[in-house]
């Protein structure tokens, strides 16, 4: 049952759009798309470039993201923990205007 409490994150590498609308800096654009995607949310978000465009901002992010349990039960038969990286990478993938790149398991600390 302890491993129900822990929720699982993946280290992301990211192009996310922002638009040129958005509230706030390019960070909390970024992290707002992002978090649009159901089941996810950011924990840490860290720009690493920016392609200007006519309507949006294509933002290159670093970013720890994790999984509702509600959402790793929902979308796996087998140990939730070890499908994180796969299930965040598919969920990231059907989101509108962020386009996965690497989706990794950050081991959590001792």
């Amino acid at each position: 049952m302890a491993a129900a409490d822990h929720t699982p994150s993946v280290e992301a590498t990211v192009s996310v759009r922002v638009s040129e609308a958005a509230t706030g800096d390019l960070v909390a654009g970024a992290r707002a798309q992002i978090e649009r995607i159901d089941g996810i949310s950011v924990e840490e978000l860290e720009i690493a470039g920016l392609q200007p465009g006519l309507n949006d901002t294509t933002v290159e992010a670093v970013a720890t993201l994790a999984v509702d349990e509600a959402a790793r039960v929902a979308d796996t038969a087998v140990d939730p923990e070890a499908v994180a990286p796969e299930l965040v990478a598919d969920r990231l993938a059907d989101g509108f205007g962020v386009d996965p790149e690497r989706v990794e398991r950050v081991d959590p600390p001792d």
